[in-house]
């Protein structure tokens, strides 16, 4: 039997030898006219020639400045629904620290600003009932050489050595030299810390 010879007619595949001895490395295709050549006409795909249309369309502009702000900065809407939300759940403390640095943004905002106040008042009714009344008395619940311990910031550690078993909590407010909120918030931190406890 004859065998086919590499690059003959009589083989489907296309040859590596040309026909004039030579290697060819494009398989026939060189020898092809160039009308004969397959191209890379548009094959009639929608999403190809979707892809083609875009890419010959404008960039878009921005047509409002909101837009055109840094990607990450809140606007105000954001911040006030987050603080909505705070305060809907009931974390007075976040809604209120929220309110307040919207308001060192804007101090016209009514928004913030009555967030802030009621969430402010909330905190001082829940702190006020954790202690029960302002007219209680309370006195040191631990040694004085542990209360070192308890790592207590300056102020804190002020308003604790005005709690002498003597002194109402009403008092202690007045004196300790604090925000009226943060001396609530202290003095039940103590509390819950059993730090202090009541006399009378």
């Amino acid at each position: 039997m004859a065998s086919a010879k590499p690059g003959s007619s009589d083989s489907k595949r296309p040859g590596v030898l040309g026909s004039d001895g030579g290697i060819d490395l494009s398989g026939g295709l060189a020898t092809q006219r160039v009308s004969e050549r397959p191209t890379m006409m548009p094959t009639g795909d929608a999403w190809l020639i979707d892809r083609d249309r875009r890419s010959l369309m404008p960039p878009r502009m921005a047509s409002d400045p909101a837009e055109t702000s840094e990607e990450g900065d809140a606007v105000p809407d954001d911040i006030h629904r987050e603080i909505a939300d705070r305060f809907a759940l009931g974390d007075y403390a976040a809604a209120l620290s929220a309110a307040e640095l919207q308001l060192g943004v804007d101090p016209e905002d009514e928004s913030a600003r009555h967030y802030a106040e009621t969430s402010r008042r909330r905190l001082e009714a829940r702190y006020t009932t954790r202690i029960g009344s302002l007219d209680f008395i309370f006195n040191l619940a631990v040694p004085a050489a542990k209360v070192k311990w308890l790592g207590l910031d300056p102020q804190a550690a002020f308003l604790l050595s005005l709690v002498d078993g003597q002194t109402t909590v009403a008092e202690v407010l007045e004196l300790c030299q604090m925000g009226r909120l943060q001396a609530l918030r202290v003095f039940t931190e103590l509390l819950d810390a059993k730090a202090i406890e009541r006399v009378a």
